[in-house]
């Protein structure tokens, strides 16, 4: 608080001074008064040093024409903004013909910080527009804009321009350095081809990574794919935000970041066909064996045509890998060895019966390939429903009987080779039973190295765990790792004649059908809420209960670690009291009542909640003397 003028004047030692001769103290000393203009004392200082700082103040402009300016008298922002407390005394500049909008009158509502702050202007470049806002005009601005910058960005070694012969269409081929000072890799650099269509930036600019540079193909059509991908999905934002954005540049960015991790990847892939290559194996894309079915095949009847069609989808669905026969010499041309490997595919793998599929495959790294010699198989009587285990043998088909109803039942397993881009097991042939469950525990595998080509038994592997091992050659660690099995009954084809050949009294789907529910929607009768199967770790077996479980097995129960849903059969991690991850069904009975439900509960009516309608029952009700009495 600002004292009188007398006490100003007695403190300051001045009586009998008027107030307009004597100097404001705070002023004076270089603090800020709180009256401004209005104070009735002088507004003067004679510190000669403030003088001399406003003496250099006032001339340090002119003093520096044609030289830099000291860090050290840079202006002052607070000052600039409206007020600096320490006026005269701050070290840094304060501007004096900033001080003149002081004694000028602030138009409208505009505050003195905002007066004195002006907008520089700068020649700004349009980077992007509402989509609302955008024309033809705007459209064009935008793709010279991106065109410019794309000349600036890159020097004339680096970058190419190339017209089509239409000269619709320029090309501009420039070279991208990694900027990493940790680069990993020999290849620093890579080329990119770009071309920006008529209605960019409404559209997104074409990208093609070129092939004829030090970089393999497998690895430009894996960059490329990523490029486009994350095109998309930025030019997918964009158009919900409502705004048109040039991409270009932002593309650069994120290529310079992550071109370390796409090469990694890439390289990844390589090595994998490396290796396929020299397994004896041959990775065939599906447009190469469409065109050349199409060249080498003759005319054929409708049926004859959806037949092959449906081998290219198979083809398709299991990865497109086919195995490679050692052809001698020069014998044949390309063509000729591709249309050899297309026939190989129909003649070894004829899609029938009940196809074993294990979902959620992963092999690791180093593991090539997985065939099961022998696998262990639930089976579910068609007659009588009973389910009993078959071990079934690639080499002969089984027979066998039904212990309830003595039916005849015959089981035939046609292995198939687990890969990287197949997960099919097997086909199965039954005759009056229908697949339940792989008993994937006691199954027998055998697992190729991708390391030394040699192969090696593997057991006891189950659901939802990773079997880590050593290859017994070369020792190098191999992996896998299987979620749950499918099984998908194929429907026989029918020949000209029209007959197919197969009894369909046989014809049965799967008891078991990922999306469908469960016999008795997985319940049993020891537990009618229980809706799941529950996988033992024991055995590796499914059933709806402990019970269950000690009434068909010999040995100790040990707790399920899995269960299968009972009202979609998706296999999952054991949760109590959770719903299913994939149809949200409760698959035990979770709903409790407040007041008593199977002792869960609560009968004291004090610590009962005054909302449960239990809380006053029969609390009004008349009760006889003589029934009061003979309740005590």
């Amino acid at each position: 608080m600002v004292n009188s003028e007398e006490e100003r004047m007695e403190e300051g030692g001045l009586e009998g001074v008027t107030p307009a001769q004597q100097l404001c103290r705070f002023f004076s000393q270089g603090r800020h008064c709180n009256f401004g203009k209005k104070c009735k004392f002088l507004h003067v200082r004679d510190d000669g040093k403030a003088h001399e700082k406003e003496t250099v103040s006032t001339s340090y402009p002119a003093a520096s024409v044609g030289h830099r300016p000291s860090p050290v008298r840079r202006p002052c922002r607070y000052f600039i903004a409206g007020h600096c407390t320490m006026e005269d005394r701050c070290r840094f500049w304060h501007p004096p013909q900033l001080a003149l909008l002081d004694d000028q009158p602030v138009p409208g509502n505009q505050t003195r910080a905002e007066q004195r702050i002006q907008p520089v202007p700068h020649p700004s470049v349009l980077q992007e527009v509402k989509l609302s806002d955008m024309t033809e005009d705007i459209a064009k601005q935008l793709r010279d804009t991106e065109i410019s910058q794309l000349k600036k960005r890159f020097p004339k070694d680096q970058l190419i321009i190339q017209e089509r012969s239409d000269g619709k269409v320029t090309y501009y081929r420039a070279t991208v350095k990694a900027t990493d000072p940790d680069w990993p890799f020999d290849l620093k650099e890579i080329d990119i081809m770009v071309s920006f269509p008529d209605n960019y930036p409404q559209e997104i600019f074409t990208l093609d990574i070129p092939l004829d540079q030090d970089l393999p193909s497998v690895m430009a059509r894996h960059v490329q794919q990523a490029s486009l991908e994350w095109l998309q999905a930025k030019h997918a934002t964009n158009q919900l935000m409502g705004k048109v954005e040039l991409l270009f540049r932002p593309f650069l960015r994120w290529l310079d970041r992550s071109l370390e991790r796409l090469f990694t990847e890439g390289a990844r892939q390589l090595k994998k066909d490396i290796d396929l290559e020299k397994a004896g194996l041959q990775f065939i894309p599906y447009q190469e064996l469409q065109a050349t079915v199409s060249e080498t095949s003759e005319p054929a009847s409708d049926a004859a045509a959806a037949d092959r069609d449906e081998d290219i989808e198979m083809t398709q669905e299991e990865g497109k890998l086919v195995q490679q026969e050692n052809l001698g010499g020069d014998e044949g041309t390309e063509k000729e060895e591709t249309s050899h490997l297309v026939e190989n595919i129909k003649i070894s793998n004829p899609r029938r019966g009940t196809e074993v599929k294990l979902l959620g495959l992963m092999l690791g790294e180093n593991t090539a390939t997985v065939v099961a010699p022998q696998i262990t198989v639930s089976l579910q009587c068609n007659r009588c429903k009973v389910t009993a285990d078959l071990t079934l043998t690639g080499r002969t088909p089984c027979s066998a009987q039904c212990e309830n109803c003595t039916t005849s039942i015959s089981a035939a397993f046609r292995p198939c080779m687990l890969h990287h881009y197949s997960d099919v097991l097997g086909y199965l042939d039954l005759q009056n039973t229908t697949a339940v469950d792989l008993v994937l525990q006691e199954c027998e595998l055998t697992v190729g190295c991708l390391s030394c080509s040699q192969e090696g038994p593997v057991q006891n592997l189950a659901y939802g765990q990773t079997k880590e091992f050593n290859c017994e050659n070369c020792h190098t660690k191999l992996s896998i790792l299987a979620e749950s099995t499918k099984f998908h009954y194929i429907q026989p084809r029918t020949n000209k004649t029209g007959s197919s050949g197969v009894s369909y009294k046989t014809l049965r789907d799967p008891a078991v059908q990922k999306g469908k529910p469960l016999p008795e929607k997985g319940t049993c009768k020891h537990f009618k809420q229980s809706h799941r199967w529950l996988r033992f770790p024991c055995c590796g077996r499914t059933y709806p209960c402990d019970v269950c479980h000690d009434e068909n097995q010999d040995h100790p129960m040990e707790l399920a670690t899995r269960m299968i849903c009972g009202f979609c059969a998706k296999e999952q991690p054991y949760g109590n009291g959770k719903p299913c991850v994939s149809c949200g069904g409760m698959m035990t009975r979770g709903t409790y009542t407040s007041h008593w439900e199977g002792g869960r509960g609560c009968r004291n009516k004090a610590k009962m909640s005054r909302n449960d309608r239990q809380k006053y029952a029969n609390s009004n009700k008349t009760v006889s003397r003589k029934a009061a009495a003979e309740k005590k």
